[in-house]
């Protein structure tokens, strides 16, 4: 009895050799698939790069004196050293900081409509703004005016708070830069003051008429 030879086979890629060509073929057909989410992670990273930017908090505390005056008041009231908080008179003291006119008279006062931060048109809408205002996502800056620009931005950055269950307000200013930060913040300030002490000249003037 003679023994049979055994016969030859072919050597292919499963017998641990790595087949290049065939894992090339296949990773270019689902480039897409590994390239998608990619690309994506890419962009989103590019739109919060150039939508938010850093930014440093100020903050300037108010304390809301009463408006009303000692000689206006009873007899039986005008010894009283203390008074109740009036949480709405505080909240309308919050409105009058947070007044367009107040605004425009600190936008003026440090001249921020020259700020690229305030109006972002002075140096160019970039395409990302641009895209995301014909989408309806922001508003498109060339549609409004300079003046809207600029107090859309400020009031952006403005965080007005009263605090519970006292009469003083915090104001909160956030810029790009930290000094401006602290001189917006410290101007709305001393500007409401400038209201308060004016407000209370027209109650001595109308008391001594009385």
């Amino acid at each position: 009895m003679s023994a049979e030879s055994p016969s030859p086979r072919t050597v292919g890629p499963s017998d641990g050799d790595l087949d290049l060509p065939a894992l090339g073929a296949t990773l270019w057909r689902k480039k897409w698939r590994i390239l998608g989410p990619t690309i994506l992670v890419a962009l989103i990273t590019l739109l919060v790069v150039e939508v938010i930017t850093p930014t440093y908090l100020s903050e300037s505390r108010i304390f809301v004196e009463g408006q009303d005056n000692v000689y206006l008041r009873p007899d039986a009231d005008r010894d009283t050293g203390e008074r109740t908080v009036d949480q709405e008179a505080v909240t309308s003291q919050a409105q009058i900081i947070l007044s367009r006119d107040l605004a425009s008279e600190v936008i003026n006062k440090l001249k921020l409509g020259e700020r690229p931060e305030f109006d972002p048109t002075l140096t160019g809408v970039s395409p990302i703004t641009a895209v995301l205002g014909s989408l309806g996502i922001v508003k498109d800056p060339l549609s409004m005016t300079p003046e809207e620009r600029v107090l859309t931005a400020y009031y952006d950055r403005l965080t007005v708070t009263p605090v519970d269950k006292s009469r003083v307000i915090d104001i909160d200013f956030r810029s790009q830069d930290p000094e401006l930060a602290a001189k917006v913040a410290n101007a709305i300030a001393e500007g409401y003051l400038v209201r308060q002490r004016e407000a209370k000249q027209e109650q001595a003037k109308s008391a001594g008429q009385w």
